[in-house]
């Protein structure tokens, strides 16, 4: 049976959105969540939302004609990651998360680590603006040239047989036909594809990729 794509796009609060950025990359047919104030982004695009999840203690309740869910602002989770769940649980296997990484390091940690969630979900998550994109790599994966870098971390837990291929920075370059990576290496920073596009694969763990613009 064909895999069938549900995609839905998440816009968060963080103050780090780019208006252009979103405008010109968010899939407007995707079903799209808000996180609290990111309904607000929504405004100024002139987006109306399918839903809205927040519990507005840092916001006006929005005057908003979509359905909303209004969350005790005691909670054990975030307002994003609260859209994560509730998209999960709706049946989206695809998720484009963006306005999540702020000046709030906290808030974009905690954001990242709903990465962990979806994978766990299969689930296919990025989180996205202007200078990142961030996502996981649990198998194998295609990078092409639309961000000036990449960079690759062990997520969570060691990471084996490690491959990089069509990059600047391969394993060859360390000697290797493949690397581990623990927790705290730091070879795999500041790469770059080099050809059409390059190829990494691991043979056991998780891969954190973030692809950056300086």
């Amino acid at each position: 049976m064909e895999y069938e794509v549900k995609k839905c796009s998440v816009i968060s609060g963080a103050p780090d959105s780019d208006i252009e950025f979103i405008k010109n990359h968010i899939d407007y047919s995707s079903y799209i969540i808000c996180a609290d104030s990111g309904y607000l982004k929504c405004c100024e695009l002139g987006i109306v939302p399918d839903l809205i999840i927040g519990d507005f203690d840092s916001s006006a309740y929005p005057d908003c004609d979509c359905e909303i869910i209004r969350l005790n602002p005691e909670k054990a989770y975030t307002d994003t990651f609260h859209c994560i769940m509730e998209a999960v649980e709706r049946g989206y296997n695809k998720i484009e998360v963006y306005s999540a990484l702020g000046d709030r390091f906290d808030h974009s940690y905690s954001n990242i680590l709903c990465l962990s969630y979806c994978k766990k979900h299969n689930v296919e998550c990025e989180i996205i603006n202007a200078k990142n994109r961030i996502s996981l790599i649990t198998d194998s994966k295609r990078i092409f040239k639309e961000y000036e870098n990449f960079s690759l971390f062990a997520y969570l837990e060691p990471c084996e047989g490690v491959t990089i291929k069509g990059a600047y920075y391969t394993a060859g370059f360390y000697g290797k036909e493949s690397l581990d990576f623990d927790v705290d290496t730091q070879c795999g920073v500041s790469n770059y594809v080099s050809d059409d596009y390059a190829e990494v694969g691991l043979r056991k763990g998780c891969l954190l990729l973030i692809e950056s613009n300086d």
